[in-house]
């Protein structure tokens, strides 16, 4: 199975948040940069998205606490275990939210977040753009 993207398919990326404010805001803008989104408000519906359409997506975008048993810390662990070529990025606006154990292929960025540095992570991310 080959990690790359079919030429000419639009990055896929999950977007994972509980609050519907922001959960729209991220996909707009990510929308608008050509990427294609999908949008979950909890760990465990991203994880239903996964199973069903893991192979497309190419970057979860997701806040540390969501609602639910699963938060992004060990949503990112799965991820590394059954998708590992799926990069990941995790925010938090909560201090106490520490990325002490994160996989390689996930990063974490404090809220609040700028548009410009979430974009140039995950076009990076996405192959669209050279690190």
């Amino acid at each position: 199975m080959s990690d790359a993207r079919p030429t000419g398919r639009k990055p896929v990326i999950l977007v994972v948040e509980d609050e519907p404010d922001e959960r729209y805001l991220a996909a707009e803008l990510l929308e608008e940069k050509g990427f294609e989104v999908i949008e979950a408000e909890t760990a465990e519906r991203a994880l239903e998205i996964l199973r069903q359409r893991g192979d497309r997506i190419d970057v979860v975008f997701s806040d540390v606490r969501t609602p639910g048993t699963i938060g992004g810390f060990e949503l990112a662990r799965i991820i590394g275990v059954t998708w590992p070529r799926i990069r990941m990025l995790l925010t938090s606006g909560d201090a106490g939210d520490q990325p002490s154990d994160l996989r390689v292929t996930a990063t974490f960025m404090p809220k609040p977040w700028r548009a410009p540095e979430i974009l140039t992570w995950l076009e990076e991310a996405a192959g669209l753009r050279e690190s």
